[in-house]
């Protein structure tokens, strides 16, 4: 079985996310997680499922003006030691792009503000759509991770947090497959 973690992180913290959650993925079946540029090269065809996440920008998933805004944010803060941020390729543009040949599952995550999602909104909404609309079943309930502050940090325990998510949807899949495989056997 194999998975694919595809995200788009503008200051780190949804990139921690998406590497916590191909560890807890990888206890259950082979990885890759790879960041939304690079993942518009990859095709999904030999994979079992993939999740995918990006940052909560202007209650949303981002667009490339909110990708640009927050670049120009790290131009301001590079004393931080910010520089991940990218603006060509993210997320929304990915998976308006995407089709699934074969049924393939899916689940959304995202990143946002540690305050109430009334307050911040949420990326989650939009990537299960795009997610729809690129022909994958929804396979888990989507996950949004805190981060402190605009760039971060992760709030506290949010990594382990992210590992648990992908181990436990890793087990599942895991027991499905196997069931799959069984009835298949049976029915020869």
């Amino acid at each position: 079985m194999k998975a694919l973690v595809v995200y788009e992180s503008m200051y780190g913290n949804t990139r921690h996310i998406a590497q916590a959650i191909g560890e807890g993925l990888a206890l259950s079946m082979e990885v890759r997680v790879v960041p939304v540029s690079d993942a518009e090269f990859l095709g999904v065809t030999d994979v079992q499922f993939v999740a995918v996440g990006a940052p909560t920008h202007a209650w949303s998933l981002s667009r490339r003006r909110t990708r640009e805004s927050a670049a120009a944010e790290a131009a301001k803060r590079a004393e931080r030691g910010i520089k991940e941020v990218g603006v060509a390729t993210g997320v929304r543009e990915w998976l308006r792009e995407l089709k699934v040949q074969d049924s393939c599952r899916g689940a959304a995550f995202d990143t946002r503000l540690d305050r109430p999602k009334l307050f911040t909104g949420s990326a989650v909404g939009a990537i299960e759509r795009g997610l729809r609309a690129a022909g994958f079943s929804i396979f888990s309930e989507s996950e949004s991770f805190r981060v402190r502050g605009a760039t971060g940090p992760l709030a506290f325990g949010e990594i382990e947090r992210a590992r648990e998510w992908g181990e436990a949807i890793g087990r599942v899949i895991a027991v499905i497959t196997e069931l799959d495989t069984r009835e298949e056997a049976n029915n020869l």
